[in-house]
């Protein structure tokens, strides 16, 4: 894994025929690693629309197609479900890997978690995770449009579903025991808690030296603190609640660090097990890497009604690139 300048891009992708692919979205950072990327070393430029979100697309669309011109390719764009997406997207990596010398870069930023979660259960499936490295551009700030504690970025729950690929086993004769990666999304996380009446939890906090700044780790333990007030005046009198810390920017920390919490879980009674991820697209990585070695264990996405369009992020200066043939 490596921690750059965006700047220094190019100098990463010298050699090879590369396949880029990237998230389209209203968070201002969705072009970004693509304004860097050294695009003549493209052979072919995919935009992933998250299914949905037409609305909130139409400028980073416009954007996309004046970066890339006619040769981009637009996927999901039409869209009514995030299976519509699905299916194109293994129809598109099926045609794109008949050719082994090709390569998958794929820019995560501005995928929802649970595109994320299925395109990575994808390229698992069609055993060519070591065929495709994962591009990140952190933010340099969140929810700008909103002061100290009023950050928001998304608000209400639509929906709550497990992802397509990561159904986990749930048994009926076993209890429910719920994990949750805290973010800056406390209503999110409440439902979720709400809608799957857990027998017990844990609630994850990004750690401090593994955040993507301290600024950040000081909203997320804010919003963190908040959630467990939440959780505590749900059930006073009768709670199991469990905590641990994560990396916010290391797949294969996160992945990890869950494993071993939920490793020591398994003192307290055999479970069945549900993450819902709820921070960076980097922990959500590694939420599906430790998934993928522990198939019963089931990944959860709450669909937001509406999203702070206007102000989600800034990008900052640097981009994370992760190779999954490292996990």
């Amino acid at each position: 894994m490596h921690k750059i300048l965006l700047e220094n891009l190019p100098a990463h992708f010298v050699d090879g025929d590369y396949v880029l692919m990237v998230g389209l979205s209203f968070d201002s950072r969705c072009l970004t690693a693509l304004s860097y990327f050294p695009r003549k070393r493209a052979i072919q430029i995919v935009g992933i629309s998250n299914a949905g979100w037409g609305s909130y697309n139409k400028n980073s669309i416009t954007e996309f197609v004046g970066l890339v011109g006619a040769a981009g390719i637009i996927i999901g764009n039409n869209a009514a479900s995030v299976m519509d997406v699905a299916d194109e997207l293994v129809e598109f990596i099926n045609s794109v890997l008949d050719c082994p010398e090709k390569t998958l870069v794929i820019d995560i930023t501005s995928l929802s978690h649970e595109l994320l979660v299925m395109l990575l259960g994808m390229l698992n499936s069609l055993q060519v995770m070591n065929r495709a490295t994962l591009l990140y551009v952190g933010a340099a700030e969140y929810s700008f449009n909103a002061p100290g504690d009023a950050v928001w970025l998304s608000r209400g729950v639509r929906s709550i579903r497990s992802v397509l690929g990561f159904p986990g086993t749930m048994l009926p004769s076993k209890k429910l025991h719920l994990v949750v990666l805290a973010g800056f999304e406390v209503e999110r996380a409440a439902e979720v808690i709400v809608r799957y009446e857990p027998a017990s939890m844990s609630i994850g906090l990004g750690k401090r030296d593994q955040s993507v700044s301290e600024a950040h780790h000081d909203k997320n333990k804010l919003f963190f603190d908040r959630l467990n007030k939440f959780v505590k005046e749900q059930d006073a009198d009768n709670q199991e609640i469990h905590h641990f810390e994560f990396s916010c920017v290391d797949p294969l920390q996160t992945k990890s660090q869950l494993l071993s919490h939920i490793d020591s879980l398994k003192a307290l009674g055999d479970k069945n097990i549900v993450i819902c991820p709820l921070n960076t697209k980097l922990s959500t990585v590694g939420v599906v890497l430790a998934t993928i070695e522990h198939p019963e264990i089931q990944i959860c996405y709450a669909e937001p009604d509406e999203y702070n369009a206007e102000g989600y992020s800034k990008p900052g200066t640097e981009v994370t690139i992760f190779s999954l043939k490292d996990n």
